[in-house]
């Protein structure tokens, strides 16, 4: 095994020192070059470094490709999203009273997430670190937002909403809720599929607070319209 590494090594140096003297016999200037060449096509052999073509080739085996079957899914349910956001007053969502939140006369429950925890960041050593403040659920209306927890309950008013993020935690996400009247920032943690479809949901009852409910579904016309393009050339 010794003497066939070592015999490995013979034939690149060879070729390494052979570029050297065919660049010098056609023109010194190309010694250089050639030695270069040879130089780069050895480090390849050594590194085993894919050409450009196989790194695209492996780079696209990488990305899960999109079946008509899973594009078809996606289309089916922001459809039935449309139709829940165009008729969400009349929509079953359950905010039972044993929540302790009583719905105001004009306000309408949007979604209600269980087994949250309410996070808030808080400095420890001069950095900011995260912290569960408490557990229990999370209600989004039209007007608001409420967390109702086992030792408190904290509101959002979508009409104070100046931002909000998405950021991940161990194995779940945070969504952090900035208010204007509000100097800490507090955020809802939950798993990271319940976290997307609670984010539109407050995204909607804000369009909602601002009388854009049309565009706000028109954006989701448009994904259905450009995944049904990308349907069509889909594999099955």
């Amino acid at each position: 095994m010794q003497k066939l590494f070592i015999d490995k090594w013979r034939w690149r140096i060879a070729l390494f020192v052979g570029a050297n003297f065919i660049g010098a016999a056609i023109s010194p200037s190309l010694a250089g070059p050639f030695a270069f060449a040879m130089g780069l096509f050895i480090a390849i052999r050594i590194f085993k470094l894919k050409p450009v073509q196989e790194f695209k080739k492996l780079k696209s085996s990488r990305v899960a490709k999109r079946t008509k079957t899973s594009i078809y899914a996606e289309i089916v349910d922001l459809k039935e999203r449309i139709t829940f956001y165009s008729t969400y007053k009349e929509q079953p969502v359950d905010a039972s009273s044993d929540s302790g939140i009583v719905l105001q006369a004009d306000e309408h429950a949007i979604a209600i997430a269980s087994e949250v925890g309410l996070i808030e960041s808080r400095s420890s050593g001069g950095v900011a670190e995260p912290n569960l403040i408490d557990e229990g659920r999370f209600l989004v209306t039209d007007k608001r937002g409420v967390f109702i927890g086992n030792n408190e309950t904290r509101e959002f008013v979508w009409s104070k909403l100046v931002s909000h993020q998405v950021e991940p935690l161990a194995s779940a996400m945070v969504l952090y809720l900035s208010l204007s009247n509000r100097q800490k920032v507090s955020g809802i943690g939950m798993d990271a599929k319940s976290i997307k479809d609670v984010q539109q949901r407050i995204e909607f009852a804000v369009a909602v607070g601002l009388e854009r409910e049309a565009q706000f579904l028109d954006k989701l016309k448009t994904q259905i319209t450009a995944l049904e393009f990308e349907k069509t050339t889909a594999p099955d």
